[in-house]
Parts: structure tokens; C-alpha cells; sequence
């Protein structure tokens, strides 16, 4: 049985006047994310309606790529670096693809 590939997409919605800092703690993530061995994509977008508004959309070979990703010192630093910045928790969800 082939494992599938998993699809990652994160929201971070920011606090207000807080989007552009939001915005490069995020990008300082998206270049290590794509080095990564397992990954596929990893891709940031910013709303058009709502600037505060952030998607993270990745893909994975696997659940275990995805738990290496989430053990690294860039990932790490991007949860320290956005926490203060968030209205709430990001909202992630990982489906398969």
C-alpha cells in the first residue's frame, strides 16, 4: 500500500495593524519549508478582502515529512515569532491528497 501525500493549508489572521509583521515572520518560514526533504509545495498567500488574512497551502509525501517539518528550529521560530501577532490559534488542516 502507497502512503499518499498529504495537503497542508494554515490560516494565521493577524492583529490589527499587526499584517505586515505577520506577513515576514511567515515568509522567513517559506524558504527552509521548501528545502525540506519532504516537501512537495509550500506557498503563502495573503486575502485580497482581508489583508490580516494569511494561508499557508503545502504538500507533503507523508505524515512523516510533516512531523520532521514541524520538529524544526524554522517552524519552531515561526510559532514563537506569530503567536503575538495572531487574533487566535492558526487554524490548520491536513487532509489527504
Amino acid at each position: 500500500m502507497t502512503q499518499k501525500q498529504k495537503r497542508v493549508v494554515a490560516k494565521f489572521v493577524a492583529q490589527e495593524g499587526k499584517a505586515e509583521a505577520l506577513r515576514a515572520a511567515i515568509q522567513r518560514c517559506v524558504a527552509p519549508s521548501r528545502a525540506e526533504e519532504g516537501n512537495m509545495h509550500y506557498d503563502l498567500y495573503q486575502s485580497v478582502e482581508e489583508a490580516g488574512v494569511f494561508l499557508i497551502h503545502e504538500t507533503w509525501h507523508s505524515d512523516a515529512a510533516i512531523l520532521f517539518h514541524f520538529e524544526q528550529p524554522h517552524f519552531q521560530q515561526l510559532l514563537a515569532d506569530t503567536q503575538p501577532l495572531l487574533v487566535g490559534e492558526p487554524d490548520i488542516h491536513c487532509v489527504d491528497v
